[in-house]
């Protein structure tokens, strides 16, 4: 067997063809680099591109600040506050079980469905907590969490807590309105949000000074309205007083300036604190001085007998036989007086409440043109105030009406309205005939009312004011008259309908009084509705005293533009005091009644007055206050010292004004309120 051997020759052709093959699998390797490199580079480019920038960047909103909302004399109602919120990217977070079981437990959300949502990386962005205070943002700082990022923010903020809550409204937590002047002037206060490009580590943590603005966020505008919050304060805490003292269920109550239909005061009790809107039911949020409506009674027979007068059918003078205390109808129902009368006058009518009178005189006019005068007083129609939800209330057309429509809508029933209508169509009565818009939104120099129409003529205006005068002079609103001024009104008590339309709820009513001062030459006008109370329900009895409540304290502060007829005139009883009647009105403010506030709400009451709240010792709320309330000597210097301790040092009983007793009354009365509400 031939034994072959390799020459170097042999070798040097092996050496040649692993070189070949070695230099072609380098050439391979380097064309699928180079077609990986152009892939990359240029075909796939902005892919890649952007997949670089989601790791690196984000875009985050920037918050404008919403405007301020301010009362008539510049006093701050709502405004924004810095705040912080928390935010992750889900790809870059670190131990999402411990981060979502530390977030749930910051407001009571579910940590389960929170992890699920952080272990979820298709999701690009998600909030852990919004708009916290510092005390917590240090609290999140302090664990250090990787991939957890923050950003400011502003948050909503009502430094007068529970004043003119429901008016105000509230935001939700992207700072818009979501009801009251909060919602219905959002366009003007939210402003317009902005961008900024954030720059991110590899676990998603923003880069400090690595910020680009790509969008400049436009703060919103403020806005101030009519609302005066000294009477706002007022009306609230007389509302408040008359529920304890009444065991009402609720209150309402409008202070307005009628020559102009500018809203000064707005309140439905029990109040609530916008700064947080989740912890009061919806019924409690609701504006029910234009949401929710009423019979309004005998109230009513102010703008019945206008349209007698106006027709020129009766005079003040003019006499009417009111049957002895029983009037049967065509349908054989039977109308009945409280107390039997003979002739009256038919300013005696108003004076004495009598429905039989108020019908037979209503009778005079066809129903079709009643129906237009009931109309024409804005009834069965949005009044223009702008605010949201506002009824309509209930008016049928008299091709709907009964034999008996005509007799019972003018004593006021067979129809619904709100307090805010009520008001209005009382306006016309006192400024001489013309129905205004009710207006929220303070006017600039040289902007005139809004005139809907004339109702009545100036002679009718002067010839009803003068019978409303009487009414509370001599008649069933005498307990409204305020002493030193003329005051017009009119009573009203009503059944409450159910709810669901079926008839009157048994035993259960509503009081009501609206009346205006000066009854010659009106500027402010009052009117109060508590709904249910217990034991005695009529107006006069129950409502009326809340307006001369109000009133006295109005006439009692420095800039009140009503004018008493004599110098001295008795004292205005703060709420839920004894009235004085021999006490003469002292130079300066009473003294508020601080006890149950807290420290800030004490010195927030003080400011709205002109005073200044000195706080000392520890505790959650004022149980001792120098001067005591009421003193009108004893704070020349303006200054009211308090004392801070914990709310077992405050007997229950005691007239106290704010968060404490709304606490009780609140207890007490939610559940008989939502009841009548729902």
């Amino acid at each position: 067997m031939v034994k072959l051997t390799k020459t170097p020759q042999d070798h040097a052709v092996r050496r040649r063809g692993r070189l070949r093959v070695a230099a072609l699998l380098g050439a391979l390797v380097w064309l699928a680099l180079i077609g990986r490199l152009v892939q990359v580079q240029a075909v796939q480019h902005e892919a890649y591109a952007s997949r670089a920038r989601e790791q690196q960047e984000q875009i985050i909103e920037v918050g404008a600040r919403r405007g301020r909302v301010l009362d008539r004399a510049g006093r701050e109602l709502s405004l924004d506050v810095p705040s912080t919120s928390f935010f992750c990217r889900p790809a870059a977070l670190e131990r999402p079980a411990e981060v979502a079981e530390f977030f749930a437990q910051l407001d009571g959300r579910n940590a389960s469905s929170l992890r699920r949502r952080l272990e979820d990386h298709s999701r690009p962005f998600v909030y852990l907590a919004r708009q916290v205070d510092d005390d917590v943002a240090d609290r999140i700082r302090e664990r250090g969490f990787i991939g957890v990022g923050e950003q400011p923010e502003t948050r909503r903020y009502y430094p007068l807590r529970h004043l003119a809550g429901q008016l105000l409204g509230f935001t939700n937590v992207d700072n818009r309105g979501r009801e009251g002047v909060e919602q219905a002037f959002d366009s003007l206060l939210k402003g317009r949000r902005g961008k900024s490009h954030v720059f991110v580590d590899m676990h998603g943590t923003p880069l400090p000074h690595r910020t680009a603005e790509q969008a400049k966020a436009e703060d919103g505008g403020d806005l101030q309205l009519t609302i005066d919050a000294m009477y706002q304060g007022v009306l609230e805490e007389e509302l408040v007083a008359a529920i304890e003292r009444t065991g009402a269920e609720s209150g309402l109550g409008i202070i307005s300036d009628p020559r102009t239909g500018d809203i000064l005061a707005m309140a439905s009790v029990p109040l609530f604190d916008p700064n947080h809107p989740g912890m009061a039911q919806a019924a409690m949020r609701r504006n029910r001085p234009v949401t929710d409506s009423f019979e309004p009674g005998s109230t009513f027979k102010a703008v019945s007998l206008a349209a007698v007068v106006e027709e020129g059918l009766a005079k003040a003078e003019t006499p009417v036989f009111c049957e002895q205390g029983a009037l049967a109808l065509a349908n054989n129902d039977t109308i009945r007086d409280v107390s039997p009368h003979g002739i009256l006058t038919m300013a005696e009518v108003v004076e004495k409440s009598s429905n039989i009178g108020a019908i037979k005189l209503v009778r005079r006019i066809e129903r079709r043109d009643f129906y237009e005068y009931i109309r024409r007083f804005g009834f069965g129609t949005r009044t223009g105030v702008g605010l949201p939800a506002e009824s309509v209330g209930l008016l049928r057309s008299t091709s709907t009406w009964s034999e008996r429509s005509l007799e019972t809508l003018a004593i006021g029933q067979e129809l619904s309205v709100t307090l805010l209508q009520l008001a209005q169509a009382f306006g016309a009565i006192a400024n001489g005939g013309l129905l205004i818009t009710p207006n929220i939104e303070k006017r600039g120099a040289g902007d005139e009312p809004q005139v809907v129409r004339r109702v009545i003529s100036e002679q009718t205006s002067v010839q009803m004011r003068s019978i409303l005068a009487a009414a509370v002079q001599s008649g069933t609103g005498n307990k409204a008259g305020v002493s030193g001024l003329d005051v017009a009104g009119k009573t009203g008590t009503a059944q409450r309908a159910r709810p669901d339309g079926s008839g009157y709820a048994e035993d259960e009513n509503v009081a009501s009084f609206i009346g205006f001062a000066p009854a010659g030459e009106p500027v402010l006008l009052c009117a109060i509705v508590i709904e249910n109370p217990s034991g005695v329900k009529w107006g006069g009895e129950v409502a009326a005293p809340v307006f001369k409540r109000v009133i006295q304290r109005l006439a009692a502060l420095p800039d009140s533009p009503l004018r008493p007829v004599h110098d001295l005139f008795a004292a205005p009883a703060l709420a839920g005091e004894e009235e004085s009647t021999d006490q003469p009105l002292a130079v300066g403010p009473a003294t508020p009644d601080l006890r149950g506030m807290s420290a800030s709400a004490a010195v927030n009451c003080g400011r709205l007055r002109g005073l200044s709240v000195h706080v000392s010792g520890s505790g959650e709320i004022v149980v001792d206050q120098v001067p005591l309330p009421g003193d009108r000597t004893g704070n020349s210097d303006g200054a009211v010292y308090c004392q801070l301790g914990s709310a077992e040092d405050v007997a229950l009983s005691a007239a106290l004004p704010t968060p404490l007793r709304q606490a009780v009354l609140l207890r007490k009365l939610r559940r008989p309120m939502l009841a009548a509400l729902h």
